[in-house]
């Protein structure tokens, strides 16, 4: 979704050009545009909000909570799929990559498993930190497209540098390591996290002499941004949705992990209201696919939410169930199989895929 949410998405909304860029042009009030229902995107602007809830107020049972969050986040990969394999045209539209993918795949991530875990681990984790920050990113700029900010900003080095703050700010506080060292979040045997705590004590004096620094930085973006801001149209909808990721952001250095929660269970929820917006288009576009036939009878909303509490639940059930080596390197390719074909699906230069995005179009 990083494709969709990102530079790609220039020409589907149409806008005017930037006023700033035609030189001394009177700058329009500030307006707030929604990208759909305003209900939804609100739900989207504070969906981080249930998840921190969750940890903070769990802090006996954490470890819990982040099976339930991880179960609902990881829910969303698998959303995926039927996007690929039940509709026809997309899946024509790169057959031989929808083909072969899911082999290469799969024997890639085995070949890493047994002998390169920890290379295969700090990928899989940079890689879903980036993936999850872009679609933020790549959100912001759809609600600055929505008012013609066809040029942007400072807004991606500003998201990056404030999770890099709260990142930071996070490792240097107590807090995180003193809940590893509990034992509150041992997913599995008494102690398994004892060599987290012990990482996470060592890397504490460098997050806070990194902590300081990068908080300086990204308050001289946030400056910078609000200097460009002035400058060209304003949509407030675009304010409460950076302003919320923000707010976020500063949750970590007091409660780390309800902070981490939120980020990881917010990016699966908006995962969802967009691909539920999605299958309108998709239904009209191509009746005859079998996730048309679908979303004709269930309606996108109705169909979107039994798929997901169906995924949770599998996903659950799969953590709390002893299945082996496989199902990990299974869940892994799964992940990784999201991750590659967001960046086919939500590419919508092409004009038959613009119109399963009718529903974000209209101002």
């Amino acid at each position: 979704m990083s494709s969709w949410v990102g530079e790609r998405y220039r020409d589907l909304v149409a806008t005017s050009a930037d006023p700033t860029a035609a030189g001394g042009l009177t700058v329009a009030p500030p307006v707030t545009r929604w990208l759909g229902a305003p209900w939804a995107d609100q739900a989207m602007v504070w969906a981080w909000v249930p998840f921190a809830l969750l940890g903070a107020f769990l802090s006996d049972r954490v470890a819990a909570a982040v099976a339930v969050t991880y179960a609902f986040s990881y829910s969303h990969q698998l959303l995926t799929l039927p996007l690929v394999y039940g509709d026809g045209a997309t899946f024509r539209s790169r057959r031989l990559v929808f083909t072969l993918a899911p082999v290469v795949v799969v024997v890639a991530v085995a070949v890493l498993w047994t002998e390169a875990f920890v290379l295969l681990a700090i990928v899989g984790a940079s890689w879903n930190v980036f993936h999850t920050l872009q679609q933020r990113y790549g959100l912001v700029r759809l609600y600055g497209r929505r008012v013609g900010q066809d040029r942007p900003g400072v807004e991606r080095w500003l998201i990056f540098a404030g999770f890099g703050t709260a990142l930071t700010a996070a490792v240097a506080s107590p807090r995180l390591g003193d809940q590893f060292r509990s034992g509150v979040l041992d997913l599995g045997e008494p102690g398994m996290n004892t060599w987290t705590a012990g990482l996470l004590a060592d890397a504490r004096p460098v997050g806070a002499v990194l902590a300081p620094v990068l908080l300086v930085v990204t308050a001289v973006l946030g400056w910078r941004w609000w200097q460009e801001e002035r400058g060209r149209p304003q949509n407030r909808a675009k304010h409460w949705y950076l302003g919320s990721t923000m707010v976020m952001f500063a949750v970590a250095p007091f409660a780390p992990m309800a902070a981490l929660l939120g980020f990881i269970g917010s990016h699966a929820a908006e995962y969802y209201v967009v691909v539920a917006r999605s299958l309108r288009g998709r239904t009209a576009a191509t009746p005859r696919s079998l996730l048309a036939r679908v979303t004709a009878v269930l309606r996108p909303w109705p169909a979107v939410v039994l798929f997901g509490v169906g995924a949770v639940w599998l996903v659950y059930w799969s953590m709390t169930t002893s299945l082996g080596v496989a199902a990990f390197v299974v869940a892994l390719s799964l992940s990784a199989l999201h991750f590659l074909y967001d960046g086919i699906i939500w590419r919508v230069g092409r004009p038959a895929y613009r119109v399963t995005f009718r529903g974000l179009q209209s101002p």
